[in-house]
């Protein structure tokens, strides 16, 4: 599983993440390619890296998929970390994220469950 963290969501995460050995960019890191541009467009980017994106971005997102479902395209989905259990407003957040995203990465069905779709992050 390749992730991408869409742009609200901390650097200090992915860089977490990659010492765990997690595929992982935050849109940060990146910003000619995925920083400050239309969803639509990251959506389009993520899936050419072959990157499931990690947002809380609920609304755009969850259409996104919807239509690249209907049109029967092949993604690589989007991972919801949803408020109140991941709330960017906290401190503690980022460990909450990298413990949580870690053990999504390391599961085995991550791929399967992702293929086409979305999920909602878990607390780990």
């Amino acid at each position: 599983m390749k992730l991408l963290l869409n742009e609200m969501w901390s650097s200090e995460i992915a860089r977490q993440l990659r010492r765990r050995g997690v595929d992982v960019v935050a849109a940060t890191e990146l910003p000619r390619r995925y920083r400050g541009v239309p969803d639509e467009l990251v959506f389009e980017r993520a899936q050419e890296d072959g990157r499931a994106i990690v947002t809380d971005n609920i609304e755009d997102y969850s259409r996104l998929v919807a239509e690249a479902a209907g049109r029967g395209e092949g993604q690589h989905g989007v991972v919801f970390a949803l408020r109140p259990t991941f709330d960017r407003a906290r401190p503690r957040v980022v460990g909450e994220m990298v413990r949580a995203l870690a053990a999504l990465a390391e599961s085995e069905e991550v791929d399967r469950q992702l293929r086409g779709g979305a999920l909602f992050l878990r607390r780990a």
